[in-house]
């Protein structure tokens, strides 16, 4: 309980930092941090913990920042649900391997998303001038995930070595 509990927190923080701070930097890429998270948890804790909280930090970033309700909710449940199935017949625990897992999900998130918005909206050639700019986010988010992956280890570890008394 303990995990989910930081790992949502965490989520949280990431959701703040990801829709407020970073769109104040120069630019208009901005790292995908929950998608960090959710690959994250596919990799090193799939439970079903995670998987309720990919499902609750996408639709926090719904209701904070898209204008469709379930859209980001349903990409990071599938992002989770890939990254997990991968990792159980790839070894992915290398940073750089960790990094190109972030990299593919992103595209994976790219496509759940099309498919979504294509299925209920009406955006002729919009998607024509956004695959460069999916691209630059998606590798940005996958240069961030080896740092991002090593804070989220260390909180974990930290938390494993901690005994809370009764």
């Amino acid at each position: 309980m303990k995990f989910f509990l930081f790992f949502l927190s965490v989520g949280f923080l990431f959701v703040l930092v990801q829709t407020t701070f970073l769109h104040l930097l120069p630019g208009p890429l901005v790292p995908d941090m929950i998608l960090v998270l959710c690959v994250y948890w596919g990799l090193h804790r799939p439970t079903v913990g995670a998987v309720l909280g990919s499902f609750i930090l996408g639709y926090t970033v719904d209701v904070v920042s898209s204008p469709m309700l379930g859209v980001n909710a349903f990409a990071m449940s599938l992002v989770f649900l890939g990254t997990y199935l991968t990792s159980r017949s790839i070894w992915v625990h290398n940073p750089l391997l960790s990094a190109a897992a972030v990299f593919f999900a992103s595209w994976v998130k790219v496509a759940a998303l099309s498919l979504v918005w294509a299925l209920f909206t009406s955006t002729d050639g919009l998607w024509m001038g956004a695959v460069k700019y999916i691209f630059f986010e998606a590798l940005l988010a996958a240069i961030l995930a080896p740092w991002l992956f090593s804070l989220l280890r260390r909180g974990q570890s930290y938390l494993e070595k901690v005994r809370v008394p009764l």
